[in-house]
């Protein structure tokens, strides 16, 4: 980064307990990108109420693995929700 900032792509943010917003309160974050344009994080520790089979099914995707189909999807974050990271 430009003007000797520190990125902090590749870490793991853990939210202080006093942060009170609902969309990162009790977070666990993997910072993917950090630069002068802006971060990418992703939420780690939000499932929805689906697996990865279903998100397979939907895709039109055999499952090879019938372990891993079972696997929750997470949330990921409040931005972008209409996108996913495998």
């Amino acid at each position: 980064m430009k003007g000797g900032g520190t990125s902090l792509s590749n870490h793991l943010l853990i939210a202080m307990p006093q942060l009170t917003d609902p969309n990162f309160s009790q977070t666990v974050s993997l910072i993917c990108e950090h630069g002068e344009k802006g971060a990418l994080g992703i939420v780690l520790n939000r499932p929805l109420s689906m697996t990865l089979s279903e998100v397979f099914e939907q895709m039109k995707i055999e499952p090879t693995d019938p372990l891993a189909a079972e696997l929750p999807v997470l949330r990921g974050g409040p931005v972008h929700q209409d996108r996913g990271f495998v």
